[in-house]
């Protein structure tokens, strides 16, 4: 029993429900999987950029001087607080800038890139890549479906092509963030 569904974040999903046993295998090929860990752990990599990149911009917001009070604040949150946090005590410094509502709309841009990123890693990192199916599917979760009480697989479509895509816009935040409170005009 197989049933089709696009989320919101453009990432199709489907799910495959469990016959009787679970099986071994899939169609993760030696090509495949070389061509998949690297893109994988670039991704990972880069991903623990951005979120160091983005410590690096909270301490600032909180101190001029430095980071040790940023890095108290910030050392125990997960990154989904640090996006908030960073949202929270950016958005302020618009108010008293020219261009309030350009400044308004790129740091909720940001925002939405940085979660939609962090919703990316997590499928990533918690894939089970042994599962990749030909059509580039792979077991992101498990769960029981509530109506019929069945296990169900749910399979993400998580391409090269959809992580390289990943990487490019990690890029392109590492590079924005640094940047963003001195293109702010006053």
């Amino acid at each position: 029993m197989k049933n089709n569904k696009k989320p919101k974040n453009k990432i199709e999903v489907k799910f495959e429900y469990l016959d009787q046993y679970d099986y071994h295998g899939g169609a993760l090929t030696p090509e495949r999987e070389k061509k998949y860990a690297f893109l994988i752990g670039t991704f990972l990599m880069d991903f623990s950029d951005l979120e160091r990149t983005l410590d690096i911009e909270i301490a600032n917001l909180i101190s001029d001087r430095s980071h040790d009070e940023g890095y108290i604040i910030i050392k125990n949150l997960k990154f989904s607080a640090k996006r908030e946090l960073f949202y929270d005590l950016f958005f302020p410094r618009i108010f008293y800038a020219k261009k309030k509502k350009e400044n308004a709309n790129q740091l909720k841009l940001i925002r939405k890139k940085l979660e939609a990123l962090a919703t990316l890693r997590n499928k990533i990192a918690h894939a089970k890549w042994y599962t990749l199916d030909k059509e580039g599917y792979v077991r992101v979760d498990v769960n029981t479906n509530k109506d019929n009480g069945l296990i169900r697989f749910k399979r993400f479509k998580i391409t090269p092509t959809i992580i390289k895509n990943g990487i490019k816009e990690i890029e392109k935040l590492n590079k924005k963030l640094p940047d963003l409170n001195e293109n702010i005009q006053y």
